[in-house]
C-alpha cells in the first residue's frame, strides 16, 4: 500500500497534504514544520508533519495569515504545538463569522424587505453567490439585511458597498489588535505554563467574553466620534445657507 506514514519523501508527504512541494519547503523554511528524519540526504516526514499542514491549511482558511501561525508557532513548546494550534482555534470559535443562508432566489426580495435594483453589485462584492438551479447563498446575512435597511433610507446600494470595504478595513486592525494583545497576554502567559488543562476552560472563557468587550469598545467609539462628523455636516450647511451664527453642535 505504498510507504509507510513515518517514511514520506516531501513529494509523497505534499501529495498527502493536496499542495506542492514548493508550498511545503516555503513551511519548512518558515519553521512551520518539524524537521524531517534524514537518512543520508534524503529528509523522511511521518504523520506529524502531515497533521501540522492540515492544521496549517484549515488556518488559513479560517483566515490566520502565514505570520501569525508562525508567531504562534515560535511561542509554543515544539512538543505541543499541534494541540497549541487546535486549542488556539478552538477557543475563537465564538468569534466566527455569521453563517452564510441558502434559499431560492426569487424568495431574496422578501426576505430582506426590498426589491433589489442592483442584485448584480451583491453578486459582484461577494456578498451573493448563484448556487445553481434557482438557489442563491447569502454570505454576512446580518450585514446584507443592515444593508437592505440603508438602502430603504434612501442611500445608493453602490456607495454603500464602497463603505463596506473601508469599514471592514478599519474592523480587520481593530480585530487583529485585540487578537494580538490577547496573544501577547492571555495566551503567552497559558503556554508559558505548558498549557495545563485546568485553565482551559478559564481561557476559552475569557475569549467568549472578550468578544462582547471588543463590540462595545467599537460602538462606543463610533458613538463619541459619529455626533462630530454630523456636527461638521450641519456646519457645512449653515455655511452653503449663509447662517454662521447657527451653534456649534461640534
Amino acid at each position: 500500500m505504498g510507504s509507510p506514514a513515518s517514511a514520506w519523501t516531501i513529494d509523497r508527504l505534499a501529495s498527502h497534504a493536496g499542495m506542492t512541494v514548493r508550498n511545503v519547503r516555503a513551511h519548512a523554511a518558515r519553521g512551520l514544520l518539524p524537521p524531517p528524519r534524514m537518512q543520508g540526504r534524503t529528509g523522511f516526514y511521518g504523520a506529524e508533519h502531515l497533521a501540522r499542514l492540515e492544521l496549517i491549511t484549515h488556518l488559513q482558511s479560517e483566515g490566520f495569515s502565514l505570520a501569525a501561525i508562525e508567531r504562534l508557532v515560535e511561542a509554543t513548546p515544539n512538543q505541543t504545538a499541534e494541540r497549541a494550534l487546535s486549542q488556539y482555534l478552538e477557543m475563537l470559535m465564538p468569534w466566527q463569522a455569521e453563517p452564510p443562508v441558502d434559499m431560492p432566489r426569487d424568495e431574496f426580495a422578501s426576505w430582506i424587505g426590498v426589491e433589489p435594483a442592483d442584485y448584480d453589485l451583491l453578486v459582484g462584492a461577494g456578498l451573493i453567490t448563484d448556487l445553481g438551479e434557482g438557489a442563491i447563498r447569502v454570505h454576512s446575512p446580518g450585514m446584507v439585511r443592515a444593508g437592505a435597511e440603508a438602502v430603504r433610507l434612501g442611500l445608493p446600494l453602490d456607495a454603500l458597498l464602497r463603505t463596506r470595504q473601508i469599514v471592514l478595513g478599519h474592523v480587520t486592525e481593530v480585530a487583529d489588535d485585540f487578537v494580538d494583545l490577547f496573544r501577547r497576554t492571555v495566551w503567552q502567559g497559558f503556554v508559558a505554563e505548558g498549557l495545563p488543562a485546568d485553565r482551559f476552560e478559564e481561557i476559552r472563557d475569557v475569549v467568549a467574553k472578550l468578544q462582547p468587550v471588543a463590540a462595545q469598545t467599537v460602538m462606543s467609539a463610533f458613538r463619541e466620534t459619529m455626533p462630530r462628523a454630523v456636527g461638521e455636516l450641519v456646519r457645512e450647511a449653515s455655511r452653503i445657507l449663509g447662517e454662521d451664527d447657527l451653534p456649534d453642535r461640534g
